[in-house]
């Protein structure tokens, strides 16, 4: 495989190509969709994801020490590695549950189905929601509580919005996808609709 295409929503670390062998190998039988790495190449969320990962993992930490923040506490960082780790949790559960209909890209396969099991009875967009807590319990790590909040937000926002481009695409292209949209939450379990 090149390593061309990112995968962001499932990394903090690793290369791109190892991060698509994830995804990959997250469908039964292991087999790529030949549409998913050209469609998320063209794709400006992917690349907005990129770039947000980047600006919180090598940002968070500069900007604490340009303010002259001291280390985060214990506490901060026992509860950025739980928090860092039920996000991680979530992503891999979401993406093996989608199996062979996981993409990055916003514009779901061509003969995607539509998924209601397990995590995505509680939410329709579990792994956003897992990147942004990975996000942020790395803050909480390297930053304390203000930069796992901000992070927290900005990243919730941020998925907020490519849910909703990506729901554009569902709703036309996947049978079924409006009534699950109407009874299941977005990305905070409970949250809205």
């Amino acid at each position: 495989m090149e390593d061309t295409v990112g995968a962001p929503w499932i990394a903090i670390g690793g290369s791109c190509r190892e991060n698509i062998t994830c995804a990959v190998s997250a469908s039964p039988g292991g087999k790529e969709h030949p549409m998913s790495r050209r469609t998320a190449a063209r794709d400006p969320w992917v690349w907005g994801q990129a770039l947000l990962g980047a600006l919180v993992i090598f940002g968070v930490p500069r900007a604490a020490h340009l303010l002259g923040l001291p280390a985060p506490g214990h506490l901060w960082q026992v509860l950025g590695g739980v928090v860092l780790g039920a996000g991680a949790l979530g992503m891999v559960i979401g993406a093996l549950t989608l199996g062979p209909n996981l993409t990055p890209a916003t514009e779901p396969l061509p003969d995607g189905q539509l998924v209601t099991r397990g995590i995505y009875h509680l939410v329709r967009h579990p792994i956003y929601l897992g990147v942004s807590l990975v996000l942020c319990g790395y803050s909480l790590l390297r930053a304390g509580g203000w930069a796992g909040a901000v992070v927290l937000i900005v990243s919730i926002a941020y998925f907020e919005q490519k849910a909703r481009v990506e729901e554009a695409w569902l709703s036309k292209r996947v049978p079924g996808y409006e009534e699950y949209r109407s009874r299941v939450s977005r990305i905070i379990p409970g949250g809205w609709h």
